[in-house]
C-alpha cells in the first residue's frame, strides 16, 4: 500500500495531495476500503464529493460535506468498493476521483491506481500518480487530459 507524490511538473498554485491505502475488509460481496488523504500544502484543502468509476473498481459518488484537511494534515476516506478479482489479478488505471476546494477554487483530484488482488480476493491498491485539475478549466463542451506517469 502506497502513496504517490504529485507529478514533477505541478506548479505550487496548485493542491498537492498523497492518497495510501490504509485498510481493506469484506463488506458482504464488496470491500470496505480506507485511504489517508494528505495535505502537503500549506492551505487547508476541503473534500466535497469522492467516487470511483472504474467498472471493475467502482463507488458510485459519496457526497462529503465538505471534510476540511488542515495544512499538512490528513483525513481518513472509506468507500465500500464493489470489486472482485483472483490471485494475482490486477486492474490498471483505477481512479478516485475527487471533487475539492483549495484557495477559494474548484479543483478536482485525480488519484491513478493499481489494483492487485490476493489468493483471498483482497485488494491491495497502489496510487501511482496523483493529477489536480481546476474545475471548468477546459471550457463549455471540451475535455481536460491527463498527465502520464512521471
Amino acid at each position: 500500500m502506497s502513496g504517490a507524490q504529485p507529478h514533477a511538473g505541478q506548479e505550487a498554485g496548485e493542491p498537492r495531495v498523497r492518497v495510501t491505502q490504509t485498510s481493506c475488509a469484506r463488506s458482504g460481496g464488496d470491500w470496505r476500503i480506507a485511504w489517508r488523504i494528505t495535505n502537503l500544502t500549506s492551505s487547508e484543502l476541503q473534500l466535497l464529493d469522492a467516487r470511483f468509476p472504474h467498472g471493475k473498481f467502482l463507488s458510485g459518488l459519496m457526497e462529503l460535506g465538505p471534510v476540511r484537511v488542515a495544512p499538512s494534515g490528513s483525513t481518513r476516506l472509506e468507500a465500500v468498493i464493489a470489486c472482485n478479482g483472483g490471485d494475482g489479478d490486477v486492474v490498471e488505471n483505477a481512479f478516485l476521483i475527487t471533487t475539492a476546494e483549495w484557495q477559494g477554487a474548484a479543483w478536482r483530484v485525480l488519484a491513478r491506481m493499481t489494483v492487485r488482488f490476493a489468493g483471498d480476493g483482497a485488494p491491495t491498491v497502489e496510487t501511482e500518480l496523483v493529477t489536480v485539475q481546476r474545475v471548468g478549466f477546459s471550457g463549455p463542451g471540451r475535455v481536460g487530459g491527463l498527465e502520464g506517469k512521471a
